[in-house]
């Protein structure tokens, strides 16, 4: 009878470590060796040709590329996010200066621009897309980089070229208005309510990726940045393996510990700055 109830309490443990180490990473005991490596995050969002057009979340193929071209000369290596989180399960190596790239929003413009240059510098990246916009344009087809939004196909093209992953900026939260503010709770709104609503969101955009795609993205990106004590239990308890925040600064992330996972600072990339005075700024 005791070997009977070890088997089962057996078979319920590894059923939930599947559950939380899906998409395809594999399912091994966290690496325990306390090591830390210091991870700058950068955030991108728009990328046009126009230099008239560049702003505060809008910068140049040019300059992107600037940017990929001063980070090899000082020794930084792109890493992916899925590497980053089999250092922290498993203890394989990453590089001894990594950085990760984030594109924030799933513009159309990433894939027509920024896909041919991390190509070209044998570089990757990690694409946060809004289920809503990818829905709208997956149906009207316009695929104009000035506006427009990734396509489902676009999505699938873009993950098969082996240079960028996907995260989740939510599926309708991503917008400011009368009702709610990105993913913030809003003032009176009750802790359940509040999760109900994020938990809806967050498994219809899971659902939107298993539908159209043949993966869901084990990460968050948080739409304008805002997030609770609330948001992270949900996204852990739905097996996301790590979220990105906009705060800024250095990551530590360490072997054997998942939490350094949640909540990762990033840079957002000012396209009025020059590659020289942002990487000034920032390291």
């Amino acid at each position: 009878m005791k070997k009977l109830i070890l088997g089962i309490i057996s078979v319920f443990l590894a059923v939930i470590l599947f559950i939380l180490c899906k998409n395809s990473l594999e399912t091994l005991p966290v690496f325990t060796e306390n090591t830390p490596v210091h991870l700058p995050i950068l955030m991108y969002h728009s990328v046009l040709c126009d230099p008239q057009r560049t702003g505060k979340y809008t910068i140049t193929p040019k300059k992107f590329e600037d940017d990929l071209i001063y980070l090899k000369a000082n020794g930084y290596e792109t890493v992916s996010l899925k590497q980053v989180v089999k250092y922290v399960y498993q203890g394989e190596p990453l590089p001894e200066k990594p950085v990760l790239l984030t594109f924030d929003d799933g513009m159309y413009n990433n894939k027509e621009y920024v896909l041919p240059i991390l190509e070209k510098h044998d570089a990757c990246a990690v694409f946060a897309v809004v289920g809503s916009y990818t829905d709208e344009y997956s149906l009207s087809n316009i695929t104009n980089p000035n506006y427009s939004y990734l396509r489902w196909s676009d999505i699938n093209e873009l993950m098969e070229s082996g240079h960028v992953e996907f995260a989740s900026h939510s599926y309708n939260l991503h917008n400011i208005s009368a009702k709610r503010y990105g993913t913030a709770k809003n003032k009176g709104e009750s802790t359940l309510d509040f999760i109900s609503v994020f938990h809806e969101d967050t498994q219809k955009m899971q659902s939107a990726f298993s539908t159209n795609c043949v993966f869901t993205p084990f990460s968050y990106a948080y739409p304008l940045g805002n997030f609770s004590k609330e948001s992270e239990r949900v996204l852990k308890k739905s097996g996301f393996l790590s979220s990105f925040s906009c705060i800024e600064g250095i990551n530590i992330i360490t072997q054997g510990d998942p939490d350094c996972l949640y909540l990762l600072k990033r840079y957002n990339r000012d396209g009025r700055l020059s590659t020289e005075k942002f990487f000034k700024k920032i390291m």
